[in-house]
């Protein structure tokens, strides 16, 4: 049976997503895109857990 995600855990999962990326960003001295936010809030949400795992948040 597929679950779908609320609107709550989804824009936390997406939050944390962007707070891993921009700081690994930053500790690479590299630009962080904040355009991404538009890119990770129209993923399904198998998308948005493989991309969560490979952040390494679980």
């Amino acid at each position: 049976m597929k679950t779908k995600m609320n609107d709550n855990v989804k824009g936390n999962l997406i939050a944390r997503i962007m707070g891993e990326m921009k700081s690994a960003a930053l500790l690479q001295n590299k630009p962080f895109d904040e355009g991404i936010f538009f890119d990770l809030i129209f993923m399904s949400d198998k998308e948005l857990l493989k991309v969560s795992k490979l952040c390494g948040i679980k």
